[in-house]
């Protein structure tokens, strides 16, 4: 249970190689940057604020290829060396063809659906045996081509009086198409009282000449020009996002090294054509590191301790063993521990995976549990798949020792005997066990609380915190208390012998509750403070004392019995799989099968979930709540966020 130790690193030098050495922090990804000494103007050094000039760049850059389907991934640029003059040229060059093939084949688009919109209409005037040039360009009156309603078009009679004809050539349930005419002094009236009846105009192009036969023709003509054309342009994107993909990302990857390095340097300051840099880097890996700048003789970089510069605190890598990392998902919700704390990820996984175990006993399920969890993490990189697959394990563990096999109590019976066991170890239906059981969990509790109380008495005597560590109910004193009185419980019923005798009374519980109660002014005398003053006077200070010293005693015991539902829940799980059981034999030979799968599922998905959510519950409020803080700083070593890479 530890955390990444790391160094100081202080880094210097001309400011023409700032680039570069943010390049090569990047690259190794282990530096944390902080901002640099003088970031704030002290010794004539300011923070560098400058514009990037790589990010329009980068962005435009990510618009071609969202317009190519071009994916930002990874592609190797070691050839590659090109100043902004180069990279903004090269990124305008692929704009431009991008966005004018792009712009074109939009225009075709655009055009070909409204060329095909007015061939549909025009075939629908096949009926005009006239030529609609001399239709359209008539001296004395306006004609419109369109569609009407049906309703509408039952409504004509109602302005015969009105000066105009319209003539239909086809209709169908919906509408009418046709022409109307009218004088050319009453086209202004005429096209308001067509606009009220819905009527819907079909704007014929200009090379459309002819009958309707001969305008339909050549529309059809103009048709397979504009797609030909637009095939030749969707080729040419085509040849650009295939044909140039891998020089493309070549150059997006050299870009984003680019954008992104440059963004770091907000982290330095400057003066006199000097910067400064600062950053921490864990200690197992500082020669590493240093060695990179072996070569650059303008630069200076300096190893010191984390504390070297009172201004920073330390960032936090967890450093946890294989088995429980994925637990560090349940801490890190809980926010990181401080750099100088202890990791506490394999103390909360342990007791996760064994109260998990504890509770969801079957060997059967279990292995599906740990099939199930390895292929979520597999495939899906879910954290949480790991925690199950741990948990499955614990289950088969604990599944054997009640000898459950998917529900099947006996399963496993020829095994122990082969072992020598007359029969399963634990039997969970017998009703002595039922107590056993109780009793254990119960014990199971009082050892995960006072883990937890001296796990915060550690931590408070590494940080001279006597308050929390002495005088606290999770300090040495509420540790006293908490097992005392629970030893002093158990041997008078166990074994009944009387330990509440006056001296234990006055030292196991009288004296630990006074040291709770004045653990304020006790813990600034041990801090040699003065000048202890109460809230609210004497008499406020004992009564809300009172009130607190009650309230822990009780915190005492409601936690400790909290963990009988770890019990509740082995009866539980064992119950229903016995119904799944019961229901099975009930629907005879065929449907047996069927029933003990689905019911296993069943089980599995709600007594998994509900198990899950129960020890989560108890990790939190049972184990963190006693002695983690979680104020510690995230470890987030500079790197270029590439897309990811193709498989």
């Amino acid at each position: 249970m530890s955390i990444e130790r790391m160094s100081l690193i202080n880094i210097m030098g001309s400011i023409n190689s700032l680039d570069r050495v943010l390049e090569l922090c990047c690259n190794t990804e282990i530096f944390h940057p902080e901002m640099a000494a003088g970031s704030s103007g002290e010794k004539g050094f300011r923070p560098m604020q400058e514009e990037n000039p790589y990010s329009p760049l980068l962005q435009r850059l990510m618009d071609a290829f969202r317009m190519l389907s071009v994916p930002a991934v990874y592609s190797d640029y070691g050839d590659l060396s090109m100043d902004v003059a180069d990279l903004r040229e090269a990124v305008q060059k692929i704009w431009c063809d991008v966005t004018e093939a792009s712009k074109r084949s939009e225009e075709l688009k655009n055009s070909i659906s409204m060329h095909e919109q007015v061939l549909a209409q025009v075939n629908h005037l096949q009926g005009l045996n006239v030529s609609l040039d001399d239709i359209v360009r008539s001296k004395y009156s306006v004609a419109r081509f369109g569609k009407l309603p049906k309703d509408s078009y039952l409504k004509l009679s109602y302005f015969e009086k009105k000066n105009f004809f319209f003539f239909d050539f086809d209709h169908d349930e919906d509408y009418y198409w046709g022409v109307y005419f009218a004088p050319e002094e009453n086209a202004e009236e005429i096209e308001e009282l067509f606009a009220s009846l819905y009527f819907e105009e079909i704007k014929l192009p200009d090379y459309a000449h002819g009958t309707p036969q001969i305008a339909a023709h050549e529309i059809e003509e103009q048709l397979d020009k504009e797609r030909g054309e637009l095939e030749a342009v969707h080729d040419q994107l085509r040849e650009l996002g295939e044909g140039k993909r891998e020089e493309f990302q070549k150059l997006y990857s050299y870009l984003k090294m680019k954008n992104d390095t440059f963004a770091f340097r907000r982290y330095a300051v400057t003066a006199y054509r000097q910067f400064h840099l600062e950053g921490f880097v864990p200690k197992n890996r500082v020669d590493e590191f240093m060695d990179l700048f072996q070569n650059m003789e303008d630069v200076i970089c300096e190893v010191q301790p984390e504390d070297a510069d009172a201004r920073l605190k330390p960032p936090v890598k967890l450093k946890t063993n294989w088995f429980f990392r994925p637990f560090e998902m349940f801490v890190t919700m809980y926010g990181l521990p401080d750099y100088y704390d202890v990791n506490p990820t394999s103390f909360i996984g342990f007791i996760y995976v064994l109260l998990f175990g504890v509770m969801f006993g079957d060997l059967g399920q279990g292995l599906i549990l740990v099939i199930g969890g390895y292929l979520f993490w597999r495939f899906k990189k879910m954290q949480l798949g790991a925690i199950v697959s741990r948990c499955g394990i614990s289950s088969m563990v604990f599944g054997t020792v009640y000898g459950s096999v998917f529900g099947f109590e006996n399963l496993l019976d020829p095994m122990f005997h082969a072992l020598g066991f007359a029969e399963k170890p634990i039997d969970v239906f017998e009703s002595q066990t039922t107590n056993m059981l109780l009793i254990s969990v119960v014990g199971i509790g009082v050892i995960v609380v006072a883990s937890s109380i001296i796990m915060n008495i550690y931590l408070g005597l590494r940080k001279k915190n006597y308050e929390s560590a002495v005088f606290s109910n999770n300090g040495i004193a509420g540790l006293v208390l908490y097992l005392g009185t629970i030893l002093a419980a158990v041997l008078m019923l166990v074994s009944g012998i009387n330990l509440f005798h006056p001296l234990f009374i006055l030292l196991v519980i009288v004296l630990p509750l006074l040291l709770m109660a004045l653990k304020e002014p006790l813990a600034r005398l041990c801090e040699h403070k003065r000048g202890f003053k109460p809230e609210g006077g004497v008499a406020g200070f004992i009564m809300q004392t009172f009130f607190e010293l009650f309230e822990m005693v009780l915190s005492y015991v409601t936690n400790t019995l909290s963990f009988l539902r770890v019990g509740g829940f082995v009866l539980s799980h064992a119950g229903m799989m016995a119904v799944v059981m019961m229901l099975a034999e009930m629907v005879g030979t065929v449907g047996n099968p069927i029933v003990v799968v689905i019911g296993n599922l069943f089980v599995m998905v709600l007594e998994g979930l509900l198990v899950g959510i129960q020890v989560l519950r108890l990790v939190f409020y049972e184990t963190f709540s006693r002695f983690y803080e979680g104020d510690g700083k995230p470890y987030v070593p500079a790197k270029v966020e590439y897309g990811e890479e193709e498989n």
